[in-house]
Order: structure tokens, then sequence, then C-alpha cells
């Protein structure tokens, strides 16, 4: 069987029941090719909208589809033969079929379309026969891969969120102005690639810049890359170079840019980069803090992406380094303030030993309110208080130096009288609201009676060492000062035989995380056990005992008398 495929005459005159099917298949809206397997494929038909499909003449020469397979691709973007598509299937293989194929042009861009191909049962010159129906999905593919950008992009960003987000909190955990900026170095590198970086913060008073922390750098100041790092002060400040590039410098070779000086040069040959990329600082306020920076061994610059994930980043660093320094100024100033209130010297006491210690927390950016004190009274008696301030900081150490002040004041007059100096205490502080809640420890030790009155107010209790063994001194006990607003506790009288030892001490020397505080006494009990007959060394003793590995998370004060 043979197929007339003649293209329909111009007197041809189509009526609704009678009408040329050739007309049809040009009035699709469709690509339409019929070819036969001779040479390989040939094209028998094919419409006019094949034609503006491939903006090119479909080949009708005998074996030109075939030739023209070179064009063709698969979904992957990998070459795909004739024989594969799905004309050539249909063809050869007599099944149908369907694919999505891109039409690749040099110089235009690639034509997606969809082709679905199906043998005929019908011959053309002796030649099986195959139709293809051919459908631009282009504009869908387009599309498609647009949305897939876009999220990809989102995607990048929410990442990108997620990554600044998790920096950010690990930053803010970061104890000290140095240890926080090495963190920024640190993760930066990572970020940008860098081989080294380094922070300097702008000293306002002095008007230079002073190294911080460094990265990939050696850790020695002696050393000649920080010579030559010290030097860029006497240039003019890095800072402001920065500042003028928009808050970003990119160098992307130091060799050859006209705008690095000598000295920058001098520590680009000595420390051993080519490239590099500063990033400014700065407070809430927009205030200059200072510049991290990266170096890089070979010539270049950072990714766009890579410039605005480390530019957020240091946003948020620059008011974490703000508030750092805003509390290591208040932490400086609350510590001397709370040393200088401390007792500078002991009174000495005729048959008593006398020894006191305070250490600051080792972690946390500001000092506590633990404090001490020793008054000698009348008959050569002596009253020994020891208290600890709720709260840190600035507000604390000042609360501290009034509550002192104001109970060696109240001792002078009323120092016999634990309770009652206790009371007064307790009622100043109600009265100028000085903190919500102090603990304190009040005693009188009478060294000719050889005993001590004792009470407190919600303090740890006293440690009692003699020849029958270290016992806690629970008595005398009533709530912190600043909870109520008559305050009461019953004294308690406590003989003290000589070469008896008394332990005063703050929660800080018994207190670990992760263990209840019976623990922690208990620990203090059995090494008190152990102390040195020498009162002077009994604080370096207990809190090498008592601390865990001599570190102390939370300030410790510690008085111990002992009795002759």
């Amino acid at each position: 069987m043979t197929v007339d495929l003649r293209q329909p005459t111009a007197q041809t005159t189509e009526t609704p029941d009678r009408f040329s099917s050739v007309s049809v298949l040009e009035g699709s809206p469709h690509g339409i090719l019929i070819a036969s397997a001779d040479r390989g494929g040939t094209a028998v038909y094919a419409n006019q909208r094949l034609a503006q499909l491939f903006r090119t003449p479909v080949p009708m020469d005998p074996g030109g589809i075939a030739a023209a397979a070179q064009l063709l691709f698969d979904r992957n973007g990998e070459s795909m033969a004739f024989d594969d598509s799905p004309m050539g299937i249909a063809l050869h293989r007599r099944r149908a079929t369907r694919a999505e194929v891109q039409y690749r042009v040099p110089g235009q861009p690639p034509l997606w379309l969809d082709i679905s191909a199906s043998p005929l049962e019908c011959t053309y010159g002796g030649q099986p026969l195959a139709v293809s129906y051919i459908h631009d999905v282009s504009h869908q593919r387009h599309s498609a891969t647009e949305l897939d950008e876009a999220n990809q992009r989102l995607a990048e960003q929410l990442e990108d969120l997620t990554w600044v987000h998790g920096l950010t909190e690990r930053l803010a955990g970061r104890g000290t102005l140095e240890s926080a900026l090495a963190r920024v170095l640190e993760e930066g590198a990572l970020l940008l690639h860098a081989d080294m970086g380094v922070a300097r913060l702008f000293d306002e008073e002095h008007g230079t810049m002073a190294t911080q922390a460094v990265f990939g750098l050696p850790p020695d100041p002696l050393d000649e890359v920080h010579i030559a790092l010290e030097k860029l002060t006497e240039d003019r400040c890095l800072m402001d170079e920065v500042a003028e590039a928009g808050g970003a410098l990119i160098i992307e070779d130091v060799a050859t840019d006209p705008s690095c000086t000598e000295a920058f040069r001098d520590l680009a040959r000595t420390a051993g980069f080519r490239s590099a990329y500063a990033v400014t600082l700065s407070a809430s306020d927009g205030r200059r803090l200072g510049v991290v920076g990266w170096a890089f061994k070979q010539p270049g610059r950072p990714t766009m992406r890579q410039r605005q994930l480390t530019n957020t980043y240091c946003r948020f660093a620059g008011q974490i380094v703000e508030n750092t320094q805003l509390y290591e100024r208040e932490r400086r100033i609350a510590s001397t303030l709370q040393q200088s209130m401390l007792a500078q010297t002991l009174p000495h006491i005729e048959g008593v030993q006398i020894a006191a210690c305070n250490l600051p927390g080792a972690h946390g950016m500001q000092a506590g309110g633990d404090w001490y004190d020793v008054v000698a009274l009348r008959d050569g008696k002596v009253a020994l208080a020891l208290g600890d301030v709720m709260g840190k900081g600035l507000g604390a150490a000042t609360a501290m130096g009034q509550l002192r002040t104001a109970l060696r004041a109240y001792a002078l007059v009323e120092g016999e009288d634990p309770v009652a100096v206790l009371t007064d205490l307790n009622a100043l502080t109600q009265n100028m609201a000085l903190t919500d809640m102090t603990t304190v420890l009040y005693m009188t030790v009478d060294p000719a009676e050889h005993r001590a009155k004792v009470v407190s107010a919600g303090h740890p209790p006293p440690l009692l060492i003699d020849q029958s063994g270290a016992s806690f001194v629970r008595a005398g006990q009533g709530v912190p000062l600043g909870v109520v607003d008559e305050w009461h506790a019953e004294e308690k009288e406590v003989p003290l035989p000589p070469g008896a030892l008394l332990v005063l001490y703050t929660d800080g020397l018994v207190e670990r995380r992760g263990e209840d505080l019976g623990t922690g006494l208990e620990r203090l009990r059995k090494a008190a056990l152990n102390a040195p007959s020498e009162v002077g060394e009994l604080c370096a003793y207990l809190v090498e005992e008592c601390l865990d590995e001599g570190a102390n998370p939370d300030d410790v004060a510690i008085l111990a008398v002992r009795v002759r």
C-alpha cells in the first residue's frame, strides 16, 4: 500500500463534507513529521509549523533527517543518536515512544521539544513509515528552570541565614573579647577559604589600632610578621581606608594594587600573602570599632556570596564586640571597686590567727558581690563577717561596698550582739533598696573565753575544725537579708577549744554545676580534716582541693580564724 501526500492545489474547494487531509496537518498547532526508513531516515512530509519551530526548512533530501540528528541532545545535555530519538525508535524498532529532547544550534538558546513518535501501518516507496508530533515546550522548560533557580537561591539564602545565625549564637557565647574575635577570624577563614587573618581594634584614647586576635599567623607578638603589622599604625589607618571603600575593601593583588602602601606590601611579603579582604567592625550606632581582615596566598577576590555572608556576619560580630567591650569595661570597674572595698589589711587580735582571700570568678564577664570584713571589738574580741550580694557587675559591687560599710558601723556600735547587727543591716537594705537579696554570716569571737556567737542570714554554714573532727555549725539560721521586713534569727554560741579553726566561705567554694550542694559541703569538710596548721596557707589549700581543677566559675571568698 502507498500513500499520496501531494499538496492541495489552489483550485481545491473545501466544504464541511469534503476537505483535504493535508490541510488538517497544516492546521495543526504542533509540528508534524512523517519519515521513512530510507537512508536511515528521510523526511516524506513536514508541515509548516515544524519549519517554524526549527527556524529552518526541514531537510527533504534522502537521509537528511538522520544527518540533522547531530543537533539533538537528551534532557541531560548529552548527544543523542538518531536511532535513539523518538522518530528513530519508531522507524527502526517499530514501537511508539515519547521523549523530551533538546535541539541545539550553536550560538542560539536550546530548543526544548516534547516528541511523540509512532510507526505507521503503511509504506512509502517500499520503506516503512513513522509519524512524529513535535511540541515546543521551551517556555515551560525555561519557566521551570527559572523556578528551580529561584528555589535554589531561596534555599541558599535560608542556608546562609541559618549559618550566620548559628555563628552568631556561638560567637555570643565566647567569654572574652579576644576569644570572640578569634572565632570571627576562624569562621570567616572557613567561609572565604582564607589562609590567614587578623582582627584589630581602634584605641580611641591613643588614636591607634591594636591587634587583638590572629588566625594562621605566628602567635608570638615579637615575630617579624607582628612587627610588620604594627608598622601599619605609622601609616594611614587601615580602618579609614576600609570605611571609605564602603565598609569592605578588596585587594586582588598586593603587588600591583596602587592603593597599597609600602608598609602593607612589606607585611604581605613577610607574612606570605598576595590578596586581602577587610571588613569594618561597627557598633550599633555606626561608630567604627576596628577591622577584621583575611589574606590569601594567591591573587584573587572572594565571590559575591562569600562577601555578602562575611559582611552580614561581621555586622553581628560588631555588635557582640561592642557589648563585650562594655562588659569588660564594667567588669574592670566593678572588680576595682570590689577589691578597693574589701579589707586591705586584717587587724592583729591577740589570741587568734586570721586569714582571708577573695578570688574573682573565672567565667562570665562581670564581677560579683562577695565580701568579707574583720572588726576589732572591745575587750580583745573580734567580729567576722562574710557576705554574698545577689547579682553581678557594678550594681552588685556597689551594693556590696555599702553593706560592708554599714555592717562595720553597726559592729562598732553593737557588735557583740550579732542578731542586732544583721537586723539593722536588713532594715537598711530594705530602706535603701540596696539589693533584692544578700546572704551574710556574722560572728563574734572571744579568744579569752574560747567561744563564738554565730548568726546567719541564709549563708552557707561555717565549718568548725577541732580535735573531734570537722563539722558544720548549722544553728543560728535566718532568711537572707532584703527578703522580709522584720528579720530575726536565734544566735548560736559555739565553744572554741584551743587550736580550733573556723572557716567562713561563700557558695562559690562548694557549688559545682550538675551536683547537689551537700556533695560540695562534704568535699570541703573532708579537705579541712587535712588542712595545714598555718592559717596563711589555708585559703590556697581549700581552693586547690575544692574547686574543679582550680577553676572557679563563681566568685569565692574565704575567711578563716584559728584560736590559739
